[in-house]
Order: C-alpha cells, then sequence, then structure tokens
C-alpha cells in the first residue's frame, strides 16, 4: 500500500505553548550552557523535501558537540502566521517520529567507544549534540530573554551556523540584533534576490509588496552586520545538483516514505499560477522530469513530432484562464507564452511514467494540477515507484541539503591541517556536491 493512503496520525501533536515553554524552562537553560556550538536552522518544513534532508544530515553527521535549533517558519505564504509555522512543526514530528515524535528535544546515543571520526568535529568532547524543534518565533524570544536575564561581556548569543532555507517574511531586521554569526548560509541569491524564493521572489512585484521589500532589505542590512561570513547558494547553481531516487531510498523507512510521498505530489502537481514564482518554477519541473524520460521519448515530447493532446491542452488552458483573466483586468504583464507549453508537456511525461490520465472533476470549480485530479491516483503511485525506482531517476534538486554539505565541506578541509584549505570558504563544485551526495548515502 502506497503512503498515499495514510496521510493522518493518531498521536495529539503538542501545542504552541507546549513548546515555547521548552524552550522558556530553567532545565533548557541549564543546556544552553553547555558550550557546544549553535547551529539555527530557519526552514519550512514540508514545502518540499529538501528541508527535511538537511535536517537528517544534520542528525546523522553533526551527532557531537552541537545544538541544532530546527526553527520553523510560515514559509512562503503572504500573510502566515503562527498556524503555518505549527504545520512544520507537526511535519517535522512525522518525518522524524523516533526523534521529535512526541518531544522537542532530542539527543542521540553515542556508540560504545565513539572517539570520533572525518565527519565528526573532533575536540568537542564527543558530547552528544541536542536537537531542538521549535518555531523561529519563539527562538528569537529566547534569545532576548537570554540575553536579558544572563548578560555576557559581549551581550550577543552567538551563533557559529545560521542556514537560512526558508523566507523569512514578517521577521524585522530588529530581531536579530541579539545574534553574532560566525557563518552565514544562505540557500539564495543575496545578487539577485528576485530569483530565489527565501528572498524577494515569494513577495509580489507590484505596490502591495512594497513594505515586504522594504523589511528584506533593511533585515539584509542587519544581518551582514552581525556576520562574519555569508555564502549564498544560488538557486541556478543548486538546480545542477539534483536528489537521485538511490539517495531517498537509502533514508530510513519512515522519513524516505514521507518524502517519496512528497516528491510523487509535486511530480503530479503544479502550483497555482497566482503565486509570484509559480511560472517560475514550471522551468526547473519541466527540466527535471523530461530528464527522468527515455530519449526517444523526451525528443518527442521537446520536438512537438506528437503535439500536445487536445484533452491536455485543453486541461492546461482551464487551469491558467483566471490567472491571465486576471492579469488583463489589472493591466499586469501576461503570462509567459511558454508558459502554457512547459505544463502541458510535463502533463505528458507525468502521463507516461505513471500511465494514468489527468481528468476534469466535474464537481470542481477549477481544475487543479494534483493528486485528486488523476484518474487513479494509488495506481500513478504505484506505475510512478516503480519506474523511478528502476531507474533511479533524479527527483527534485538538493536544494537546501547542499548547505549541510558545505558544513561538511568545511569540516573536512579544517581536518587536512592545511592552513590554505582551511581558510577556504568557497562552495565545493557540483560535481563535488554530486561526489559527496554519493558517498553520504552508503554511510
Amino acid at each position: 500500500m502506497s503512503s498515499l493512503s495514510a496521510q493522518t496520525s493518531t498521536s495529539v501533536p503538542r501545542s504552541r505553548t507546549q513548546c515555547f515553554e521548552t524552550l522558556m524552562s530553567p532545565a533548557f537553560e541549564i543546556k544552553m550552557n553547555s558550550g557546544k556550538h549553535i547551529v539555527v536552522v530557519a526552514m519550512d518544513a514540508g514545502n518540499e523535501i529538501d528541508d527535511e534532508i538537511a535536517a537528517h544530515l544534520l542528525m546523522k553527521h553533526f551527532s557531537v558537540g552541537h545544538m541544532v535549533f530546527f526553527a520553523q517558519v510560515p514559509g512562503a505564504k503572504i500573510g502566515g502566521g503562527e498556524k503555518e509555522a505549527m504545520e512544520r512543526v507537526n511535519r517535522m514530528r512525522k518525518v522524524f517520529p523516533k526523534e521529535f515524535g512526541n518531544q522537542d528535544i532530542w539527543s542521540p546515543t553515542l556508540p560504545d567507544g565513539f572517539t570520533g571520526d572525518m565527519l565528526h568535529e573532533r575536540g568537542a568532547g564527543f558530547e552528544p549534540s541536542t536537537f531542538v524543534l521549535c518555531l523561529l518565533e519563539d527562538f528569537l524570544s529566547m534569545v532576548t530573554k537570554t540575553i536579558s536575564s544572563t548578560p555576557s561581556a559581549s551581550g550577543v548569543f552567538e551563533v557559529k551556523w545560521f542556514l537560512q532555507i526558508a523566507p523569512l517574511l514578517g521577521f524585522a531586521g530588529v530581531r536579530f540584533v541579539n545574534l553574532a554569526i560566525e557563518n552565514r548560509v544562505v540557500m539564495g541569491d543575496l545578487e539577485n534576490p528576485e530569483k530565489s524564493i527565501n528572498c524577494t521572489k515569494a513577495i509580489p512585484s507590484d505596490e502591495s509588496g512594497g513594505e515586504l521589500r522594504a523589511e528584506y532589505y533593511n533585515r539584509e542590512e542587519i544581518l551582514k552586520k552581525i556576520t562574519k561570513n555569508t555564502l549564498p547558494i544560488t538557486t541556478q547553481f543548486a538546480r545542477q545538483v539534483a536528489t537521485p531516487y538511490s539517495f531517498i531510498s537509502s533514508l530510513p523507512d519512515e522519513l524516505s516514505s514521507e518524502l517519496l510521498d512528497t516528491a510523487f505530489r509535486q511530480f503530479v502537481g503544479r502550483p497555482d499560477p497566482t503565486l509570484p514564482w509559480a511560472e517560475d518554477i514550471s522551468i526547473a519541473n519541466h527540466r527535471t522530469i523530461m530528464m527522468m524520460l527515455p530519449p526517444e521519448k523526451m525528443y518527442e515530447i521537446l520536438s512537438q513530432s506528437q503535439p500536445t493532446e487536445q484533452r491536455l491542452v485543453d486541461l492546461v488552458n482551464a487551469f491558467l484562464e483566471p490567472e491571465i483573466k486576471r492579469r488583463e483586468e489589472i493591466g499586469q504583464e501576461p503570462l509567459g507564452e511558454f508558459y502554457a507549453l512547459r505544463l502541458g508537456q510535463i502533463a505528458t511525461a507525468v502521463e507516461y511514467i505513471t500511465d494514468d490520465r489527468y481528468v476534469l472533476n466535474t464537481s470542481a470549480t477549477q481544475f487543479k494540477f494534483e493528486v485528486d485530479s488523476l484518474e487513479d491516483s494509488e495506481y500513478a503511485w504505484g506505475k510512478w515507484k516503480e519506474y523511478i525506482s528502476k531507474n533511479n531517476c533524479d527527483l527534485t534538486p538538493c536544494y537546501d541539503g547542499l548547505t549541510v554539505l558545505y558544513m561538511l565541506e568545511r569540516r573536512l578541509r579544517d581536518s587536512t591541517g592545511s592552513m590554505q584549505a582551511a581558510e577556504d570558504t568557497s562552495m565545493p563544485s557540483v560535481d563535488r556536491c554530486k561526489d559527496m551526495l554519493a558517498i553520504l548515502q552508503k554511510l
């Protein structure tokens, strides 16, 4: 049976109040004074599959000497708040039930005689790391409380690594002034922020997005002042490092099952065209899905030697029509001329791989490309799983997982004993990242 049939959990999720009280408790304050390296991951679990991959890599390969905060944010939804952020928390509980199923803090049990290895930082006393599941909002409140109640000589909260793998919409720059960040890694293009969802791409380009854009640039100015080293990982770079099926299948069963379920939904579904980033992401979706096909089928679709079936053309038009009309009414720039063509070609490929068809639900007022739009989603899931397993298809780009690969690469450079290598803070090459993924799936 596919994971599509098991979407609910019988456990009662912990409340926001319980999560907040954990961070503010005296017992947690003691843990904060353990001298471990602080890692903060601003993330939106459940958005794709790469946030969870980053979390897994951190828990597996940074198991000693660190305190890691998996700090959830609402995501790219304009106006999102506590409800959306808590959905991210509950997603983490579902994907990592042994670690966070009914608790907010987890530490691994180190093997007897553990003495460290090339993937674990030496000199940390081999104290197990502490992993904390929380909201970024609550983490920042905890920092403010810590600074005010136990002022240090520096008066700041020192963070070794700050991984920004989600949009920080709604977080004013002043919220971060109590941090002193040694290394900030951003999954996004800081030079061209409009190209990255984690920067300004999710913000409407019209006047309605003016306040959020001003917030972004103010926050960036403050983050620059409080950060020693900043490394942006551009979307263009990240899209060259795919996550192969073999890597996903090597993960623990609970994690692999949930990520494959999400990957299938993203394979079949297309984002609402009203979203500012929907058209651009279709370019990446198109490339990924076309590359899954046999060469002759890909050529057939791309060359239009067999044009997109009229049935699918009609569904694409129905999908885009409301947004086309909306833009015409307000005088907004129309959708790109190749957007509809890409969606039709993607749909053709999806139907080929799943051996299923998209259908218009007669009870729906608007057609959407999603799992429920397939004639038989369970059958489609099985055919998709069989196909990607047999061909070891590349799924979504590694995106957020690259931030942890960078941390691992920096550790390996430090371990060489070479000052030149240790001072190299550049991102490893695309090929090096692919090699690291291949190695990590075997460990």
